[in-house]
């Protein structure tokens, strides 16, 4: 009967229980979806919260705009900055943010606030016209202590050791503007480090004379000598520890400098003049210099055979006085025998120096013939007469 009932159900039924399996079915595979992506989502969060910071940075992690403090080194305690070489995690933005400092890197900075007027694309690479006059305010250009104008290019290169106050002292550095065609950041720590190198440049180049900025270096009243860049960087470290943006400056560069427009063939007829006086006291200095040392090599040979000199004579003194001391000690002895003696010397030193010599014997009331030899050639220029075989 049960049966027979089954079989006699109405089709409408037969299609609601279909229907209820297919849409249990579905939703079974969408909570298995569902909870793949969850798993998914959750694995994303967890490996894309993984990073390290670059070489030659550092790092802060700002939480919901707050900054956060991690323990990096027990002898530090807690501190807000990450360096490189290790992994940290953070939440994805907007929760956690990180910024990344270029702390162990040099960074340059440049300035041409002071430089010469701004010249349009169409005369890139030329100067502007002799009449070209400077618009205060506008163009840029610098007073020299001798009250000259001149235009100079300057840029500073420094390095960050305190990331906590280059960044937080200073935060907002996004307000970028176009200046010259260029895009130059017009706040911020860069823009500051920009003001204070041209207030120093300012600053300094008012106590030089133009000379003086053109050859970059001076000398002083006490003969120390100085250069421009040095005393600007002196400058600039000063104002930088008055701001307080925990960078360190690492060298000022002086790019360019010139004088201005109206007056640079004057000033190169100056310059000309001053490389021709300084190539003639070069060579001046130079003959003077050689004259010198011929002077003291002279002297120095003159002195040396001085010495030499007075060494032999001394020395043939001495040897003269010993001989003359024997002498006499044997003359003592026995008087005859040296003045015999002392005579043959005379004697014989005296022949030494004659050619000829003759010796004629002397006999009482006998007659001598004599027969000398006239003009007889000496040995010497007989031997010279014999061919040499």
């Amino acid at each position: 009967m049960e049966e027979l009932e089954k079989n006699h159900q109405p089709d409408g039924q037969e299609y609601q229980d279909g229907g209820m399996k297919a849409l249990v079915r579905m939703l079974r595979i969408l909570f298995q979806g569902l909870r793949l992506l969850i798993i998914l989502i959750f694995v994303y969060l967890i490996f894309s919260g993984m990073f390290r910071v670059d070489d030659q940075n550092e790092a802060m992690l700002f939480r919901f705009g707050k900054l956060q403090r991690r323990v990096i080194d027990p002898e530090r305690g807690e501190s807000p900055i990450l360096t490189s070489g290790r992994w940290y995690w953070a939440w994805p933005y907007p929760i956690d943010w990180v910024k990344e400092i270029p702390a162990q890197k040099s960074v340059t900075v440049s300035s041409d606030t002071t430089f010469m007027p701004w010249t349009p694309p169409n005369m890139a690479g030329q100067q502007p016209p002799a009449n070209n006059f400077l618009r205060p305010g506008s163009d840029g250009y610098l007073l020299t202590g001798d009250t000259n104008i001149i235009h100079a290019r300057w840029d500073v290169n420094y390095r960050v050791v305190n990331s906590e106050k280059y960044y937080l002292n200073f935060f907002d550095d996004s307000d970028v503007e176009k200046v010259h065609g260029k895009p130059q950041i017009k706040r911020g720590t860069e823009a500051i480090i920009r003001n204070l190198l041209s207030n120093a440049v300012i600053r300094e180049v008012g106590t030089w004379k133009i000379e003086d900025l053109l050859k970059t270096t001076r000398t002083l009243a006490d003969g120390k000598v100085e250069n421009i860049k040095d005393k600007v960087q002196a400058r600039l470290a000063v104002l930088l520890d008055e701001v307080g943006l925990g960078v360190q400056i690492q060298s000022v560069n002086l790019v360019d400098i010139r004088t201005s427009v109206a007056v640079q063939d004057a000033f190169r007829k100056v310059n000309e003049a001053a490389e021709t006086g300084r190539a003639e006291m070069l060579k001046a200095r130079s003959y003077a210099e050689g004259v010198e040392l011929a002077a003291q090599g002279a002297a120095y040979r003159i002195l040396d055979e001085a010495r030499s000199y007075k060494t032999r004579v001394v020395e043939t003194i001495k040897a003269d006085s010993s001989y003359f001391d024997t002498v006499l000690a044997e003359y003592n002895k026995n008087q005859e025998t040296m003045l015999t003696t002392l005579y043959m010397d005379a004697l014989r030193e005296v022949l030494a120096k004659t050619p000829n010599k003759y010796v004629i014997h002397k006999h009482d009331g006998v007659e001598q013939e004599l027969r000398l030899r006239i003009s007889q050639v000496p040995e010497e220029k007989k031997q010279q007469a014999v061919p040499q075989e």
